[in-house]
């Protein structure tokens, strides 16, 4: 059953110059769906690819070598209890899991590596690739989050998102 919420708009001399009618039970089921996809990302774990050596070398940088300010060292400390979790856990399936937040933590003090030569060059891309691949998931799912956001505050102003 469509319910409707009707809305006028008025000016001052209270002549009514738009209509609006919102459909209740469209956003209340677009309402309850945002909520679930939103709580579903809360907890979810992407794969990243690295291979053993890879997450190794990554456990090295991050406790011993690199430079953070600040608040940034929350960060480090994440990073690191992760690692800590996913070497004991193993490899599955070929790949590691991490949360949104480590994924985007880990790829931020990646891209501050610095090194020479090629042969580091070469480890460097082979690593930031991983992360930025599982990196463009997270945004993807970020990306439909927002999306679902918008049709919800349309749906409450009783609009059509095109």
């Amino acid at each position: 059953m469509k319910t409707e919420t009707k809305v006028a708009k008025k000016v001052e001399n209270d002549e009514v110059i738009q209509m609006i009618k919102v459909d209740e039970d469209k956003v209340e089921t677009l309402s309850k769906k945002y909520i679930e996809y939103c709580d579903s990302l809360e907890n979810k774990e992407y794969a990243v690819a690295l291979t053993e050596e890879q997450l190794g070398k990554l456990s090295t940088y991050i406790s011993e070598e690199v430079s953070w300010k600040g608040k940034e060292a929350l960060g480090v400390v994440e990073i690191l209890k992760r690692i800590s979790i996913v070497e004991k856990e193993g490899r599955k399936n070929g790949v590691y899991y991490f949360a949104s937040l480590e994924v985007e933590a880990s790829h931020y003090f990646i891209n501050k590596m610095e090194g020479k030569g090629q042969k580091y060059a070469k480890e460097f891309v082979a690593l930031i690739k991983s992360f930025e691949e599982t990196l463009s998931l997270i945004q993807e799912d970020s990306k439909k989050a927002e999306h679902m956001k918008k049709e919800l505050a349309a749906a409450q102003q009783g609009i059509e998102l095109e």
